[in-house]
This record gives C-alpha cells, sequence and structure tokens, in this order.
C-alpha cells in the first residue's frame, strides 16, 4: 500500500502523460512492474486499456503444468496488482493462426516451443517482446525477438538399472547398440530429440549438428527401428520404462527425475549427451490484455520463480543467477546447472523453425515405411 500511495502521489502527473504514446507508455508499465502495481488501479488510460486489464489469460500445456503455474506466476501476480491470471491449454501453433486469422483472439500469453516462437513472428502472428521491460538476459540461443526464454529442458538418456547390471548406456552410440545394451528403446513420435541423438550416435561431434543432415540421421534411426517404440505423449515415455517395455528411453529430464524418484532409482538417467531445448513465452498479435503482459512476463523471470519452476517440474531456470542460486538438493535435477550444461548439446531453434514441418514429414514416412 506504501508503494501504491507514493506512486500515486509522485507520479499521477506524468503517468497520464506517459501513456499517450507507445514509448513513454513502455516506460510507464516498468514503473508499474518496479511498484508492484497494476496500471489499472491508478484510474489512468483509455476505456479501451483499462477495459483490457480485466485479467490476463496464459496459455499452456496443460496438467501439472497449469497448477504449477498457477501457484507460482498467476496468484502472486494477482495478489500483487489485483489483475485476475486465467489459465487455458494446448498452445498449438493451428489454433494460434486460427484465432489471430478469425481476430478472435483469446489469450495474451502462451508458452510455445522456442522455435514455433521464431517461425509465428516471421509470419505475423506475435507480437515482438518488449525487451525494455522484459529482461533478454537468458541463456544464449533460448530467447528471441517474439519469444523470451520461459525455461529449458533436455531430452535425456532414461534406462532401467535391473536390466543392465554391468552399467548402462551412457551415450547415445550405446542407445544404438543393440547387442551391448539389448532390448526396446523409445523415442519421441514427434521428432524432436531423435535427430540430434541419431546424429551423435553416428559419430557428429556436439558443435557440427547443426545444420542438420536429416538423411544421414534417419538412416542412422532406421538402423534400429525394428527395435524402437515411438512414444506420443509425457505420460506414454513413462508407462513404457515403468512397465519395462522398453529398458531405455530418450525422453524429457522432467519425466526422468520422476520415474527415478517413483521407482527408487531402478529408473535413473544422467546428463551426458542430454539435448537441450527452450520453451518461451510469447504473446499473439492483438491480445486482448495489451501491454500488460510485458510486466507479468518479467514477474515470471524472477529468481525465486524460476527455482519454483525448477522445484515443481523440473524445468531449468533461464538467468546464470537462477542457476548460480539453485540449492544444492536441486542441482541434480536442473538442466541449466553448470555442471549439467557443460555435457550437453542446445538444439538450433533457428534451423527447426525453418525445417521442422518438412523434418517431421519425413521422419513420420520413416516410421510408417
Amino acid at each position: 500500500m506504501r508503494r501504491f500511495q507514493a506512486l500515486r502521489g509522485q507520479q499521477l502527473d506524468i503517468a497520464s502523460k506517459m501513456l499517450r504514446n507507445e514509448q513513454t507508455r513502455r516506460d510507464f508499465l516498468r514503473l508499474c512492474a518496479a511498484a508492484g502495481v497494476a496500471p489499472t488501479l491508478l484510474g489512468l488510460g483509455s476505456g479501451e486499456a483499462r477495459a483490457q486489464a480485466k485479467e490476463i489469460v496464459v496459455s499452456n500445456w496443460g496438467g501439472d503444468a497449469t497448477k504449477v503455474h498457477e501457484k507460482l506466476f498467476g496468484i502472486p501476480y494477482t495478489e500483487k496488482t489485483g489483475i485476475p491470471v486465467h489459465f487455458d491449454s494446448s498452445p498449438l501453433e493451428g489454433r494460434i493462426k486460427a484465432m489471430v486469422d478469425a481476430k478472435n483472439v483469446i489469450w495474451d500469453v502462451m508458452d510455445v516451443d522456442n522455435f514455433s516462437s521464431i517461425k509465428l513472428g516471421r509470419e505475423g502472428y506475435l507480437r515482438p517482446i518488449d525487451y525494455s521491460i522484459v529482461s533478454r538476459d537468458t541463456i544464449p540461443g533460448t530467447s528471441f525477438e517474439h519469444g523470451v526464454a520461459a525455461y529449458v529442458m533436455s531430452y535425456v538418456i532414461a534406462y532401467d538399472k535391473s536390466k543392465f547390471p554391468d552399467g548402462g548406456p551412457q551415450t547415445w552410440a550405446d542407445f544404438w547398440d543393440i547387442e551391448r545394451f539389448p532390448g526396446k528403446r523409445s523415442l519421441y513420435k514427434w521428432l524432436t530429440g531423435a535427430l540430434d541423438a541419431a546424429l551423435l550416435a553416428d559419430g557428429v561431434p556436439k558443435d557440427q549438428i547443426y545444420p542438420i543432415d536429416l538423411p544421414r540421421a534417419l538412416d542412422k534411426i532406421k538402423q534400429i527401428k525394428e527395435h524402437v517404440v515411438f512414444w506420443d505423449s509425457g505420460a506414454e515415455s513413462q508407462q513404457l520404462l515403468r512397465n519395462g517395455d522398453v529398458t531405455m528411453a530418450c525422453i524429457w529430464n522432467s519425466r526422468a527425475h520422476i520415474l527415478e524418484k517413483e521407482t527408487d532409482g531402478r529408473i535413473t538417467f544422467h546428463w551426458n549427451e542430454a539435448i537441450a531445448y527452450g520453451d518461451a513465452w510469447s504473446v499473439p498479435k492483438d491480445n486482448p490484455a495489451g501491454d500488460l503482459v510485458w510486466p507479468f512476463i518479467a514477474s515470471m523471470q524472477e529468481v525465486d520463480k524460476q527455482l519454483g519452476l525448477l522445484a515443481e517440474l523440473a524445468a531449468g531456470p533461464v538467468t546464470q543467477e537462477a542457476s548460480e542460486k539453485t540449492p544444492p538438493e536441486l542441482q541434480r535435477i536442473n538442466p541449466a546447472h553448470p555442471e549439467n550444461w557443460k555435457l550437453q548439446t542446445l538444439m538450433d531453434a533457428q534451423w527447426w523453425s525453418e525445417n521442422y514441418d518438412q523434418a517431421l514429414a519425413a521422419y513420420t514416412d520413416m516410421i510408417a515405411g
């Protein structure tokens, strides 16, 4: 309350002037964010701006993500600013395009693959991130013009220790070695992670994976296709390992962490040759809440919020400060922790933004053939 009174008393005169043009409006929003005050609480701005301020709607991937995002991001922000934050699910590219094309946008902030933010931004479906309010001080290669890094995840090698008493697969070459490490293994049905793993298994140095040699990667996967079960969802990837349908899998580190806890370490994972990627916060064109999204996105970058996301979902923080402040008990599950990060390779979001559709079509044909 003291912050609000000070801001109102000292800034009321300049605030009304700030709202008259786009550049100074950003300055005003940044001021409000720093003070922890919603612009609408000042009674300033046009009728349209006040209407936009009724709520912020976030689209994420549902399930536990919605519960955790509401707990960490939504409720605290509403308590601080008075702006309700609501959650919806499935920010698929097709839905985003349909909303914008129909001029019926209902989302304000979306959790998307960072390569999707590049692609959709290039096609005119997203607003540029206002980096005068939102920080771009994130892991290199994870923030872009139309998407700021939200968190990082990794595809890791997870395996059933009970199947390998002499030690499980430590590299993608091991993953491809059917004789030394027998049994079914699993790759993602929707492509990401599989191509990088195949090229690493084929001896390509991790700093030379991109641009991806698609025919070479597909040929490598064909070599073990009869031994591969392709998983469709994170839940299925867990089930395949938990039930013993596969002995190893290329899965998200978050799912591997859950399995390790559930099985008391029978199923485990490591960071060697893991394949990291980033999700991004993006804003659709003509979003209802307008510029009020920028202070909200900035609030999600706070260190305690990032570490909370790590503790709840094993989603890695995106700033160096947050990684450095990761408590010891969470370092094991943090893909961005320096000791884990140095073992990994980062997916090239720019390449995926330009090649995902055609690569997926070729991959799907390979699976079906």
